[in-house]
């Protein structure tokens, strides 16, 4: 691979990744939900191309698998509505809200269900992940807290 193409893949990835916090952002979900598509979404990519799959649709899925896998689902007209709302403001155009009655709503929502269906076959339905953010945060808790205070002295007879 030429440095050319790496160059391209880091920011295809980059681009995904800032595509899933955008839209973790906007349809407010924990910080744990956003990272763990983040993973899924680079986990997916380093079995499959890049050329073979587009980079938005992946991210748009592994987002809405891990809404799932972190227990604050969301749906998928409220993921759709907020993708398409990105795509809209990256184009350049004014952002217009999605008839979901329409072809185009039709044809996001089966990429949808696409990306996600590839993302569990490629990832063999494995979409646990341990984030190191509980483990930080609770040596961060343990460290303010200082040293333990000293024992009271035991009683006298």
């Amino acid at each position: 691979m030429s440095d050319s193409e790496a160059e391209i893949i880091l920011s295809q990835r980059i681009f995904g990744c800032e595509l899933i916090q955008t839209m973790g952002i906007l349809l407010k979900l924990p910080q744990v939900a956003v990272s763990t598509a983040q993973v899924s979404f680079h986990r997916f990519f380093a079995k499959r191309s890049m050329r073979k799959f587009d980079v938005r649709h992946i991210a748009m899925g592994a987002l809405f698998l891990a809404t799932k896998v972190e227990e604050c689902p969301r749906k998928m007209r409220d993921v759709l509505s907020v993708f398409v709302h990105l795509e809209q403001k990256r184009e350049g155009q004014t952002p217009q809200p999605v008839d979901i009655h329409s072809l185009r709503f039709s044809n996001y929502k089966q990429r949808l269900i696409k990306a996600e269906r590839e993302i569990l076959k490629e990832l063999g339905f494995i979409l646990y992940t341990e984030h190191p953010h509980k483990l930080i945060l609770n040596y961060v808790q343990v460290r303010a807290l200082g040293p333990p205070a000293p024992l009271p002295p035991p009683p006298s007879p």
